[in-house]
């Protein structure tokens, strides 16, 4: 009976939720949307994220990009693009360390992606690409 009840009232909520929902402008939808994909987001990260305004290189297997990160962390980084991409692209990305001549040259794979931009994950190949993370994460 327990169960039944647990249903029940987990259907009366999600009625509840949709009829809210349905009373939204679409502008009010996506802001809602956004609000609920990075609260989500925030529980499944390993790591924390800090504002990091930093021009990017970038590239597929057949087309150079540059644009802005938003965001990194020292498992990956957030790239405010208007490009359309898909999860799981893999990229090469050039960025220049804070205050330094030096660029950092790391590969990763696009973990998710929104008409905001995109979410990258850095596949670090060796010691002194996650040092120059580290670094970086110390720096900002």
């Amino acid at each position: 009976m327990a169960t039944f009840m647990n249903q029940s009232n987990q259907s009366d909520l999600t009625a509840r939720l949709f009829d809210l929902i349905k009373t939204l402008s679409e502008d009010e939808k996506r802001n809602l949307l956004r609000e609920l994909e990075e609260k989500i987001s925030r529980g499944k990260r390993k790591h924390e994220r800090k504002p990091f305004f930093m021009v990017v290189d970038y590239s597929t297997e057949d087309r150079m990009f540059k644009d802005y990160i938003q965001n990194i962390s020292a498992g990956g980084v957030f790239i405010e693009t208007q490009t359309p991409f898909t999860e799981g692209q893999e990229l090469s990305l050039s960025f220049p360390l804070p205050n330094h001549q030096k660029y950092i040259k790391i590969s990763g794979q696009i973990v998710r992606a929104s008409p905001q931009g995109i979410g990258v994950k850095f596949k670090t190949t060796d010691h002194e690409q996650e040092e120059m993370i580290k670094a970086i994460m110390e720096m900002i």
